[in-house]
């Protein structure tokens, strides 16, 4: 099967009819057909089917669909980079972190901070492992992350094996997360002790390794008998401002980009996060990584990390 056979096919399926399609593709009914007719015989299945309402896709041709659109669309951004090559104000950059809201407060400020009129640039929040991978693999340039004294040695092993190196930013004493009316909310400072009998909220960690928690403290610090995973902010904050669970990080709560039913108290503990980035070995930072760090460091400043 050929690029231009996976074009036809997904713009048939957008068109929802074959004679339309080739309209908008320049080319003859009869091509598109044999296109597809060529691409069923091949693969042993039938795409299209008509009804009263026009051409659908059946349930292999969905499935076919679902597998070549993100290669038609990989292809089409391939040739729009190299079509806008040429310009000297094209910014790119892709950053993956790692669920901190004041890092996306920090793309925001970057964003609204340039005034180029092409920009190719993303931002995924991301587990830790995943954060590393997508840097090594050149798929993002920066990785925001943190490791604490007692993830550091094996976090340190990991970039190096994968050609990485870590930068640190700032150093943060560990909060506790919770509800404002949650029970130990009028607490100045919390301890270990008194937390063990709360549920305790976690990132989920494909990997399943304390190594790559996000969070400073690991649950098992505070002897918890409950642990709740969740993959996401949202689900985070939601489950923290209606229960009275608790997590552990940074205690940055940006107006604007995270919950205010939510507060942050300092925690006694012996471990410190450090959070910085992470980058392809000796690699130079383009000049957009390089302005987003300075955006992300002024975001830490103003709210003292």
């Amino acid at each position: 099967m050929t690029l231009t056979q996976m074009v036809y096919i997904i713009e048939i399926d957008r068109c929802g009819s074959m004679n339309k399609a080739a309209r908008n593709l320049f080319i003859s009914q009869t091509g598109i057909s044999s296109a597809v007719n060529e691409v069923e015989s091949e693969l042993g299945i039938t795409i299209f089917t008509r009804t009263n309402r026009g051409i659908i896709l059946t349930d292999d041709g969905r499935e076919l669909v679902n597998q070549i659109g993100p290669i038609v669309e990989r292809c089409r951004a391939i040739e729009r980079f190299y079509a806008e090559r040429d310009s000297s104000k094209r910014v790119q950059l892709s950053i993956a972190s790692q669920r901190y809201p004041f890092c996306a407060k920090a793309f925001v400020d970057f964003i609204q901070e340039l005034e180029e009129p092409l920009l190719q640039l993303s931002f995924k929040e991301m587990e830790m492992a995943a954060v590393i991978d997508d840097v090594s693999t050149r798929q993002s340039e920066l990785g925001i992350l943190f490791v604490s004294e007692m993830t550091e040695h094996f976090i340190d092993r990991i970039l190096a094996s994968k050609n990485l190196e870590f930068k640190g930013l700032a150093e943060i004493q560990p909060h506790v997360f919770l509800r404002k009316n949650h029970p130990l909310a009028n607490r100045k400072i919390l301890t270990a002790e008194e937390l063990q009998d709360y549920p305790y909220v976690a990132f989920f960690q494909t990997d399943n390794n304390l190594n790559f928690a996000e969070e400073a403290v690991p649950a098992s610090a505070f002897s918890c008998d409950k642990t709740i995973w969740v993959t996401d902010r949202a689900t985070f904050y939601n489950i923290t401002a209606h229960t009275d669970a608790f997590s552990i990080g940074s205690g940055v709560l940006p107006e604007g980009y995270s919950d205010e039913r939510l507060l942050a108290i300092p925690l006694e503990s012996q471990y410190a996060m450090r959070l910085g980035y992470i980058k392809i070995k000796d690699a130079k930072l383009s000049q957009a990584a390089a302005s987003f760090i300075d955006t992300l460091t002024n975001v830490m400043n103003e709210l003292r990390l």
